[in-house]
């Protein structure tokens, strides 16, 4: 035979209902908070990005230069003997 459960412990009260739709709620809150710090991370990793990637063309640009000066010495002494 089956042992029976009292139907009044498989009931939830309003007060439990209250209870975990708070719960729910604050998990809600806190998620949105970390997507928030998270997209806020996101935004300042894009912008530091760009800087370096600003930084990295200036770079090249003078290693380029560079090189180009190197290159002319290099004809300009060949030329020479």
């Amino acid at each position: 035979m089956e042992e029976s459960v009292p139907a009044k412990s498989k009931r939830k009260t309003n007060a439990d209902y209250k209870a975990a739709i708070e719960a729910l709620l604050a998990e809600m809150d806190h998620l949105e908070a970390q997507m928030s710090k998270d997209r806020a991370k996101s935004e300042r990793l894009k912008a530091e990005t760009q800087i370096i990637k600003a930084e990295t063309e200036v770079i090249k640009a003078r290693i380029e230069a560079t090189l180009e000066s190197l290159r002319v010495q290099v004809d300009h002494l060949a030329g020479a003997a």
